[in-house]
């Protein structure tokens, strides 16, 4: 390849970084998403069944789903 041509497939290159980095900005930019109502209105009830219940209602490690026991 020539020079002239190398220079070329340089510049598109460049150009494509460019583009790439300003569409990366651009999304960092963006707010975060907040999470739903139904989310959060079901991790308030959860910790208030777990305020409830108190510290013996299931403090301890929990088994893996799907586990079996012995």
């Amino acid at each position: 390849m020539n020079d002239y041509v190398l220079e070329i497939l340089a510049r598109q290159r460049l150009e494509e970084a460019r583009a790439f980095a300003a569409r990366r900005a651009l999304v960092a930019r963006l707010p975060t998403r907040r999470s739903s109502v139904r989310t959060r209105f079901g991790a308030a009830l959860i910790a208030l069944g777990e305020r409830i219940m108190g510290p013996a209602a299931g403090g301890g490690p929990r088994a893996p789903r799907g586990a079996t026991h012995a």
